[in-house]
């Protein structure tokens, strides 16, 4: 089995940093793969160089230029809007668009714990589908692959979640399963895994810290990033379950670690590469 270390820059929000700085980082701590977050439209903090967030409605080649310049891979992009509004086609399009131009082919989207009122979770579901028929043609031209995260009312549940990545019989949607989200939502994120691991592309790992959990487990369906250090917090043991079940997968899966800020992103990098090299797993160099 082999797992590639995957960073995102949105792990440096809370410092404040821009994505060339992230850049920077990744690369002094020995890692060569990286995850952007994206958005449509501009930004000020990305202007004034405080957000590690990038535009898509910019240049990419500003983007290829500082990959090269720090000897960065592009694996993948988070591109997050609700799936169930009609904006998330056309955030889904021109970031695939502008993506695959960086030799990107995985995007990741999800719902969110709000749906608007007066439709059926039926609804809903022919809702999505139709979504991501309209984005499918653009995936296909461009070899891109959709990954749907756990992250809201539908997608932190198993059997929903099925339903929305394979309902349009297409091997182009997946999932990005997040430990952190599926714990927080109430869920066994081992047993949940158990469930959708043959449509997994994708893993953002994020631990719970027990104060987190305590209060808010049940009631959120997904938090930005881990608030300790993975290996820290109460979801230790089940993120290790979980990379075992991929393991058992025999297939090359990116793993996003997900920390808040540099003081709990570094351990956390160090804590995950030393887990999957006792364990006898393979990491991409």
């Amino acid at each position: 089995m082999t797992f590639k270390m995957t960073i995102s820059t949105d792990n440096w929000r809370p410092d404040w940093w821009g994505v060339e700085k992230c850049f920077q980082r990744t690369r002094e701590l020995g890692e060569k793969y990286v995850e952007l977050t994206t958005a449509t439209g501009f930004n000020l903090l990305e202007g004034l160089g405080f957000s590690p967030y990038v535009t898509v409605d910019g240049d990419p080649f500003i983007i290829r230029d500082l990959l090269e310049k720090y000897d960065l891979e592009l694996v993948s992009i988070d591109c997050d809007y609700p799936i169930w509004s009609h904006h998330s086609i056309d955030v889904l399009e021109k970031t695939i668009v502008w993506g695959t131009q960086l030799g990107c082919r995985l995007y990741i989207t999800t719902d969110s714990d709000q749906y608007p009122a007066g439709r059926t979770l039926e609804d809903w579901l022919r809702v999505i589908k139709y979504h991501f028929e309209c984005v499918l043609p653009t995936a296909e031209r461009r070899d891109a692959i959709i990954a749907v995260e756990p992250h809201g009312r539908l997608t932190t549940r198993p059997d929903t979640l099925m339903q929305i990545v394979t309902q349009n019989g297409s091997d182009r949607i997946g999932i990005n399963f997040d430990t952190g989200n599926s714990f927080i939502a109430g869920q066994d994120p081992v047993a949940f895994l158990k469930q959708v691991k043959d449509r997994v592309v994708h893993m953002h790992i994020k631990d719970v810290s027990e104060a987190l959990a305590r209060t808010l487990r049940g009631e959120e369906t997904g938090i930005a990033s881990s608030e300790v250090y993975l290996g820290q917090g109460v979801n230790a043991d089940n993120i290790k379950k979980c990379l075992d079940i991929m393991a058992a997968t025999d297939r090359e899966i990116p793993i996003s670690p997900e920390a808040g800020g540099e003081k709990l992103i570094v351990p956390s990098i160090k804590w995950l590469r030393e887990h999957i090299r006792g364990k006898g797993y393979t990491l991409v160099p």
